[in-house]
Formats: C-alpha cells, structure tokens, sequence
C-alpha cells in the first residue's frame, strides 16, 4: 500500500513537471523532458510497481561496456558506419566510466519482464538520445543501438560479465584475508588452548592451529570460485533471440568478446564467445554454480564469525579467549558493554547471501524451451551476493588482525581441563581414564592429582604425558 501510495504522488508530481511526448509500437507516451530515456523506459516505469529495487549500478556498468563492443563488433561486421559506431562505443563507455552521472537515467523495477528486455531498452533508448545529440542525426534504439542483438542474449551476457568482474574482487579480498590469517597465526602459535567439540571441552591445541584451520577453509573457498569465473567467460552474446544468432553476423559473438576484452582488459578477465550460445540463454545452471562457490565462501565466513563470538564472550562469565577490538558502546542501558558488532553484522550479511542463493535456485530452475525468464532476479542477487561477501570479508580480516589474545585466561582454562586425560588412554586404558575424568568433573580436583591417586604412575610421569606441549 505504501508503494502505491507512493508511486500515486510520483504521477502527481509528474503532472507538474514538462514533459515531451515519445512513441512506440504501442502508441505515444509522456516522458519527462530532463530524461534521457524514451517510451518503453517510460511504460516500464508505469508498468512495473512492485519494489523500489532497480539494477545495481555494477550490472549497468557492464551493459554500457558490452553496448560498446557491440557497436564496434557491428562496424567490424561492415554493418555500421565507423563515424556511428564510435560515436555509441564512446558514450556507453562514458556511461561505464561514469555511472553515478547516469545512474538515476536507468530507474525500472527488477520486477519486471523475465528476460529484462525493459532494462536493455532503457539504455538503447538512454544511449540513442546522447548518441543522435552527438551526431546530430537520429540514431534508432533498436535498430542501430540494439543491431544485431536481443535482450536474450544482452542480459545473460551482462550477468556473466558482472559475476566474472566481481568474483575477481572477492578473489582478492581473499587472498587479503588469507594474508591476515597467517599474519594472525604466526602471532599466536606458541599458545596452547582447549579444544573443544560440541562446545564442550576437547583435547588441547595451539591457537595457530586453530587459525591455521581457518586459513585453510578461506583458501580452499576460492577454488570453486575461480572455476566457475572461468566458465562464466564463455558469454552467449551473437545468439539474438534463442541462440540461434538470428539477425546477427557470422562470428558477431567472437567480434564482441575481443572488444569487450580491450575495454575490461586491466580487470584480468579475458572472455571468449560460447560456440552453443543457447546454452546460457535456455538456462542459467552456470550462475548456480557460482552461486553455490558465493554459498561455500558464506558458510565459511559464518563459521569464523561464530567461533570469534565464543572466544571473545564474557569478559567475566564467559570464555574470553580473545578481545576484539571495541569499536561502539555495546548497550543503550548497560554501561560499559562492548558487543562484537562486525562478527554480528557479518552474520547478519551470510543469513542474506543465504537467501538470495535460495531465490537464485529457484530462478534458475524456471526457465523453459528457449529461455530463462528470472533474469532481472538473479542478476540482482548474485551482484548483492557478491558485495556483501566481498564488504564482509574485508571486515572480518582486520577484525581477526586486531583482535587481542588474553593468555592467562586461555591458561587457567586449560589447566581445568580433565579431558587432558584423554592422553591416558594408551597407558591405563579408556575405562580408567573415564573414571579419573568423571572425579575431577564431580571434585574439582586436577586430573594430575587423581592419577597419582588412582595409578601407580609417580606424578613426575604424569606430568611429562599431560604436558600440554606435547598433547598438541
């Protein structure tokens, strides 16, 4: 109601503003003056009313690149004259390069028509109006600007582009993060701390091992990552309507890429053209791939975030391992309290990821015949998906690089321990050691002093098997 509500006041104030009048196939249409769009933007707007969520600039940013190859592909195609399309290469790269000068110009809902052939008009229409006032002659959205191209193809293609661009980045954020780990474990190596399993205590272990794990869990995230990057290179533009490449030039496909490939060259992607360009535009089992990489790369951010928030609980009544550096009063009541906000926020971030992979599965597992008919959905929340990890992953590398290591505590706690007793078991046996532990639990007494009690073991022995040292 309060969408509508909205939207109602946005057409009374339309009706105050200048507008011009635009047309299409359907007929003529009002269109602010200011706008760089046309009709079909404009009926979309009018159309679409369901959220306030447009396309993320970076999906924007990678449809004004791919129009600038396309234009140049189509003059390489001997299919448009160079003064044309030069004159479109350059204004959708400056659209690229400057996309928060554009940006308001692209303001149609995700929820939209399936193939998101509203947003492929948008900047037809968008780069048609710059282009024909550089020039000097009109230039047509469809049949210059959108030559020898579908929405069919432009859109899978652009979310192929942004995923690469941005798996890329979450590439780097960690490796930054793995860089941190092992900063972070070289630190602590020398501490020996409880294990524990099930949240209960366990057998000892140094707390660089302990990070050693983590590290070891980031690295092995972006290997799925990068392999699916790699098959998201092959792009399904040339294949117009449902890839047959109707309407468009012999080799279109290998003509774009190599442009493309100029334009985002320093980004280190390299994309090639799919010799079966129905491939991506019938189904979209390719972004599920690398939904399920954003998937792993979130249960591994939520697992070290958990366990950051049991190491620094307390500082009196919980474990208190570690502080995390205090960033913000923790309570509006409660002086003093100091929460652990990124791991918090973080968590908060990875439960949205998870989310989103699941309207992406759903998305991609509803195409039918010829075409996937949620691609404005899952264009959206891959690129979300995307920025939270990598925003994420930053964050939670520098709070794992300040954290502090409260030694004596990790000390007191260990020597409390009784399952340091599990060491016993190949010299006295599991059943006596269970009894020794089962004491020390019920007396508080020291697993050291029940041994020496219970076993002919002189207590310079069991010193010397429960060293901690040694355990690890």
């Amino acid at each position: 109601m309060i969408l509508y509500h909205n939207n109602n006041k946005l057409r009374n104030h339309m009706k105050k503003i200048t507008c011009r009048t635009e047309e299409d196939s359907l007929g003529k249409v009002k269109v602010p003056r200011s706008a760089l769009y046309g009709a079909q933007t404009q009926r979309a707007i009018d159309n679409f009313k369901i959220s306030r969520d447009v396309f993320p600039p970076e999906f924007i940013e990678s449809l004004a690149a791919l129009k600038a190859a396309c234009a140049k592909a189509n003059h390489k195609s001997k299919l448009m004259p160079a003064s044309i399309a030069n004159a479109i290469s350059s204004c959708a790269l400056d659209i690229h390069k400057n996309i928060e000068k554009y940006y308001d110009q692209f303001p149609i809902d995700i929820y939209q028509t399936g193939s998101g052939t509203s947003t492929n008009m948008n900047m037809n229409e968008v780069l048609s109006t710059i282009v024909s006032k550089k020039l000097k002659k009109n230039i047509h959205p469809n049949d210059d600007i959108n030559k020898s191209q579908s929405s069919n193809d432009i859109i899978p293609t652009t979310i192929n582009i942004c995923s690469v661009l941005l798996a890329l980045e979450l590439n780097d954020a960690l490796d930054y993060f793995t860089m941190k780990l092992i900063d972070k474990e070289f630190e602590v190596k020398d501490v020996i701390k409880s294990g524990r399993t099930h949240l209960m205590d366990a057998v000892p272990l140094s707390f660089g091992y302990e990070i050693e794990a983590w590290r070891e869990q980031v690295v092995h995230c972006n290997q799925p990552l990068l392999q699916s990057a790699e098959e998201l290179q092959y792009l399904p533009i040339g294949g117009t309507a449902i890839g047959t490449g109707l309407n468009a030039p012999k080799n279109f496909g290998q003509s774009v890429t190599k442009e493309l490939n100029k334009i985002l060259g320093k980004t280190g992607a390299k994309f090639t053209s799919n010799p079966n360009k129905s491939e991506m535009i019938s189904s979209q089992n390719h972004i599920l791939t690398m939904c399920g990489a954003l998937l792993r790369v979130s249960s591994c951010l939520t697992k070290i975030s958990n366990d950051l928030r049991w190491m620094n609980s307390g500082p009196i009544s919980g474990l208190s391992e570690i502080t995390l550096k205090p960033l913000q009063p923790g309570s509006s009541i409660m002086p003093g309290k100091i929460n652990p906000v990124i791991p918090e926020a973080v968590l908060m971030a990875m439960a949205q990821v998870s989310g989103y992979h699941n309207a992406i599965n759903i998305a991609c597992i509803s195409g039918s015949f010829q075409l996937n008919t949620m691609l404005p959905l899952i264009a959206k929340n891959i690129i979300e998906s995307f920025n939270l990890l990598i925003n994420s992953v930053y964050s939670l590398a520098d709070t794992v690089d300040s954290f502090k290591v409260n030694d004596e505590n990790i000390r007191l706690n260990l020597e409390r321990n009784p399952i340091i007793a599990t060491k016993l078991n190949e010299i006295i046996g599991y059943d006596l050691a269970s009894k020794i532990v089962k004491e020390a639990y019920k007396t508080n007494q020291s697993i050291v002093d029940i041994t020496e009690k219970k076993t002919d073991l002189s207590r310079s022995q069991i010193l010397k098997l429960l060293d901690p040292k040694k355990l690890i």
